[in-house]
């Protein structure tokens, strides 16, 4: 444990930080069947929703946050245009609206009107949809505008977040607390201490599992040292978490079993290793990518503010190297713990609350 709170220390001390390309903002898109939008175009309007969030740099992953994203048309007129085929020319008004539901709340609406034209009602309408463009002026400054709100909502309410996933931590309710955290965007000013207090949580959580299952393996062998038990206490080991305070006890554990089984025993089990192992040199693989995906970014940074870096550039490299190997630390377990986070509230039972408010928008 010291080990990690050692680095949690290093990384609080850093005063540089950049992490992603996106403001970590969660708007849900929740769009409920409505009998004036044919169901195909329905699924195509819920798609462009999708699509406006991401160009706009704001995550759709989380299907219960409190801030979503609806749409709802108005049909202002409807012709039949001469043709072969037949063809629906279909003009109408869409309106896109965000809002918070738990205060059934709209912070924010934009219509857009639009012609649609198709061989039947429900390609007249996707027709429309399709001439969205999730990066238009208009679309882009009206979610700025909405985003603005939900920074100045956790503005407010930020400490008293923190307070709460503090509770929750308390009682070992990691993954809670952790998606409460998750929730706070990057851009608003206590962002640092709640991504500190992600990654502290998500430590801990992975350290208390990792106690758990070993235990569990520990007992499982002990009560059938056999190769039936080794396998069993395989599938166990490969559950636990890289990276934890359990992993000394776990190779130990891992030595002692394949020291007691025979020869022809060992086959399966050194098969079920050597996926746990090949898990664990994945999992380093991919840090080491971070490393180097963090050191191209700060030799970009580093460009643009040091006029004589070749003057510096052993020194400059020897700092790039632990500022990126720092940064990624940082960005792999904050990435950890919103998968925690998303894991936690994908888990709860689906409502259809949320769904009853936006009807009434």
């Amino acid at each position: 444990m010291k080990r990690y709170f050692v680095i949690i220390t290093l990384l609080i001390a850093g005063s540089l930080y950049s992490f992603g390309q996106t403001d970590q903002l969660y708007i849900s898109v929740v769009q409920p069947e409505r009998s004036d939008i044919p169901a195909e175009a329905g699924k195509q309007l819920e798609r462009k929703m999708i699509q406006l969030l991401t160009a706009n740099g704001i995550s759709s992953q989380d299907a219960h946050n409190r801030f979503v994203i609806t749409a709802k048309v108005d049909i202002t007129s409807k012709d039949i245009v001469a043709s072969t085929p037949q063809r629906i020319s279909e003009k109408m008004d869409l309106t896109f609206l965000v809002g918070d539901v738990v205060e059934n709340k709209v912070f924010e609406t934009i219509t857009l009107p639009l012609i649609g034209i198709g061989i039947n009602e429900n390609k007249a309408f996707i027709a429309a949809i399709n001439q969205v463009k999730p990066q238009k002026a208009e679309l882009t400054e009206f979610l700025a505008r909405a985003k603005n709100k939900i920074v100045e909502y956790y503005a407010v309410r930020c400490s008293q977040i923190i307070k709460q996933a503090q509770k929750l931590a308390s009682g070992n309710e990691y993954d809670e607390a952790i998606y409460q955290l998750m929730q706070i965007p990057d851009i608003c000013d206590c962002s640092k201490e709640s991504q500190d207090l992600m990654i502290e949580y998500t430590i801990k959580r992975n350290n208390a599992i990792a106690a758990q299952l070993y235990n569990e393996a520990k007992a499982r062998w002990a009560a059938s040292p056999t190769q039936e038990g080794a396998l069993a206490v395989a599938d166990i080991i490969a559950k636990i978490p890289a990276n934890t305070t359990s992993q000394s006890q776990v190779n130990a554990l891992t030595n002692a079993i394949s020291k007691k089984l025979r020869d022809d025993e060992k086959r399966q089990w050194n098969f079920k290793m050597k996926q746990y192992n090949d898990a664990q040199e994945k999992e380093q693989r991919e840090f080491q990518m971070r490393v180097d995906q963090q050191i191209a970014d700060n030799k970009i940074r580093e460009k643009r503010i040091e006029a004589d870096v070749q003057q510096r550039k052993a020194e400059s490299e020897a700092r790039q190297r632990q500022k990126a190997e720092e940064q990624a630390t940082r960005r792999k377990w904050i990435d950890a713990a919103k998968s925690v986070g998303l894991g936690y509230v994908n888990n709860l039972p689906k409502t259809i609350e949320s769904f009853k408010k936006v009807m009434s928008w």
